[in-house]
């Protein structure tokens, strides 16, 4: 019977601290809520002019990959001449 009296007496205590946390948790969530300020408007030019760098231009791409497949064709080729 002790037993059964001390189980319901931990479980009353858990419940309130159940729900003071949920309160104190409400409360935290609240505060951080109002608290935060309005964004500054940020405006971000992506257009920087000529200053690009190398690798951003399409014809390096274009350039490279025929270089790349120029390699593979001269790497994979089947030579049958006899030494």
């Amino acid at each position: 019977m002790k037993t059964i009296v001390k189980l319901t007496s931990i479980s009353k205590f858990g419940k309130l601290f159940f729900s003071l946390a949920m309160i104190l948790t409400t409360f935290l969530v609240g505060v951080k809520t109002f608290a935060q300020s309005v964004p500054e408007k940020v405006e971000v030019d992506i257009n920087t002019g000529g200053d690009a760098v190398w690798y951003g231009q399409p014809w390096v791409w274009v350039v490279g990959i025929a270089v790349f497949i120029v390699v593979i064709i001269a790497i994979t080729r089947n030579n049958n001449t006899k030494a």
